[in-house]
């Protein structure tokens, strides 16, 4: 469904474990969406299987939303996701190859991670000004500066070029410059620093902290709020202000459901797992419960993957 007015591109990547989320997102910026507004939305496919496309289609089916699926393809990012030491699939990568997915006659991109709901208007995000930055994204209030996560503590950070202090970006939600990042061949330096450091756990986030090292711009928090928020007894135990704190505490734009057990998983405690469900209702998978027989089915599906990613290792060093 169409109107006169200029898409709002956005995009999110998933495989088959994340079909269903993807769905709860996609419905989430709809149902906030200004009604004079669309969106152009790619699916960067990791392997979404027909039946859970088709569930996808049919949950924003009639919505002011136009689906575009993509599958990916870099020989090189392939080997590097075998190579790695990561334990997140392929489509995690996905989002540092989005210049050469979006069509060039588009000049920016929102992308979403699948395990996130919109609360407010998308077009808010979209009609943020860059400037001269390559990238807009929210600080991570767990991690905070570069010198925080432990993974990273073993870099030499004077060679590449990186303040230990400067603050460390979340890569759940991203506003993209396209044109500067194809101008200055980000996707390329991205995927070259993820070759020279297989054994990050997060490459992509850890990739796009240090290649775009002060080139992003900050978000409001609230386009980015992350669990660990709930867990900061008062505005003075997190890096935020006292106004920044109670604003992303109480009145998110995003709430990114960013740790685990998220809201599809047994035994989660999120405080607002419920608005989850209340999008997961207005999709093809309403009144879905997390099953035995679904929580056993999704660990051997995953135990398989990781073994197809072993096996392919073993033959790529053989």
């Amino acid at each position: 469904m169409k109107n006169s007015t200029d898409p709002i591109v956005v995009a999110c990547a998933a495989d088959d474990f994340f079909a269903m989320p993807l769905a709860v997102t996609a419905d989430s910026v709809v149902a906030n969406l200004n009604k004079n507004a669309w969106i152009y939305f790619y699916i960067l496919d990791g392997g979404i299987q027909p039946s859970n496309r088709k569930k996808i289609i049919q949950s924003l089916k009639g919505k002011p939303i136009e689906i575009h699926w993509v599958k990916p393809r870099s020989d090189y990012m392939e080997q590097l996701y075998i190579r790695s030491q990561s334990t997140y699939p392929i489509s995690a990568y996905y989002r540092l190859l989005l210049p050469e997915i979006i069509p060039d006659r588009y000049r920016k991109v929102i992308y979403l991670d699948t395990d996130v709901i919109l609360l407010e208007d998308i077009a808010k995000l979209w009609n943020l000004e860059l400037g001269d930055y390559h990238m807009l994204a929210a600080m991570d209030a767990a991690n905070r500066q570069m010198d925080w996560p432990a993974h990273l503590q073993h870099l030499d950070f004077n060679s590449l070029g990186v303040s230990r202090e400067a603050k460390y970006l979340q890569s759940g939600v991203l506003l993209i410059d396209l044109d500067k990042w194809r101008a200055d061949r980000i996707s390329e330096k991205l995927l070259d620093f993820i070759a020279n450091h297989l054994e990050l756990p997060y490459p992509d986030m850890d990739a796009l902290n240090f290649v775009l090292s002060g080139k992003w711009g900050e978000l409001d928090p609230r386009w980015n709020q992350i669990p660990v928020v709930h867990n900061f007894k008062s505005w003075e135990d997190s890096p935020y202000t006292q106004e920044q704190f109670n604003n992303v505490v109480r009145n998110p734009f995003i709430i990114h459901y960013g740790s685990k057990p998220k809201p599809w998983h047994r035994g989660c405690i999120h405080p607002q797992a419920s608005l989850w469900y209340d999008y997961l209702n207005q999709t093809a998978w309403a009144g879905w419960e997390n099953t035995f027989v679904d929580r056993h089915l999704h660990l051997m599906r995953r135990i398989g993957r990781r073994l197809v990613k072993n096996t392919k290792k073993l033959v790529a060093v053989s």
